[in-house]
């Protein structure tokens, strides 16, 4: 999308050696005062301390780079969030209790087009979503067809958006 001025700099859980790089570099452009992001659910494995949930990694890889820590907000719902729809369905309500009219989304490229349909599909219009996807690290929609795990990851990602255009 292009993207203009928002309120809001969403970060979708994923990866958090790329995608914290490209909010930081939106953030330093200037295109939105404020870093959001919806706290995944605890899994065993974080349970355990065996390592740290997906969110705290990118927000310390967010802070790290240079996002004031209050100018970052976690979403914390009950039990955390496990799929694109409840981030949709968080953010949702976070932006409607605070007035916010524009949402910048960042994702990786495969994963844009089922989190914009989902976005879009639970905002019903009430805020403007403009999605700003970046490449993973071994592959993006230019190249994924390359590697196996580009061809997993398509595929999987395919999968994902029939399944949600079915259910949702």
């Amino acid at each position: 999308d292009t993207l203009e001025p928002a309120d809001i700099i969403l970060l979708l859980n994923g990866d958090p050696t790329i995608r914290p790089n490209h909010v930081v570099e939106l953030y330093g452009r200037g295109l939105a005062p404020t870093v959001g992001i919806a706290r995944a659910e605890d899994s065993q494995g974080v349970q355990f301390g065996a390592y740290p949930n997906v969110t705290d990694s990118n927000i310390t890889m967010l802070e790290k780079l240079g996002v004031p820590e209050p100018h970052i907000v976690q979403l914390r719902p009950a039990g955390g969030v496990q799929h694109t729809f409840d981030e949709a369905q968080v953010v949702h309500a976070y932006c409607r209790e605070h007035s916010i009219r524009k949402v910048i989304i960042v994702t990786s490229d495969l994963h844009s087009r089922r989190a914009r349909f989902i976005f879009r599909k639970i905002f019903h219009g009430d805020s403007k979503i403009m999605m700003s996807p970046i490449s993973d690290r071994k592959y993006g929609a230019n190249n994924w067809w390359r590697l196996e795990d580009g061809i997993i990851g398509c595929q999987n990602e395919y999968l994902r958006l029939l399944y949600y255009h079915l259910k949702y």
